[in-house]
């Protein structure tokens, strides 16, 4: 599914900001922090078909505020520095944030009614 190439891309988009021997692109917490808000957009454009994208982006953000923790206490405990986290955690959401729109939509357009 087009849904999950997007994450796998993020992760690679993210690993960029973080040095290879502190922390590999599949981290687990950070691609379960990843996989989380992917299917909580998903799972929202579904049952909230007519709320606004935006909306539906954020709150999926707010579901997943527990997955985002435990990747930043993940990656600290790694030694990875706050900034370099914060870097991680702003281009994830950058790439969610463009990337998400188009899923929206495919997602209902897809919708069969119950």
């Amino acid at each position: 599914m087009k849904f999950t190439a997007c994450a796998a891309a993020l992760l690679g988009v993210i690993s960029f900001s973080v040095s290879v021997h502190a922390q590999t692109a599949f981290e687990p917490y950070t691609v379960a922090y990843s996989l989380c808000v992917t299917n909580e957009t998903k799972k929202l454009a579904l049952v909230t078909p007519e709320i606004a994208k935006d909306a539906i982006i954020a709150r999926a953000f707010a579901a997943c505020g527990e997955e985002e923790a435990e990747a930043r206490r993940s990656l600290a405990a790694k030694g990875v520095s706050e900034r370099a986290i914060e870097e991680r955690f702003s281009q994830t959401k950058k790439f969610i944030r463009l990337t998400a729109p188009d899923d929206i939509d495919r997602q209902r357009v897809n919708r069969v009614p119950r």
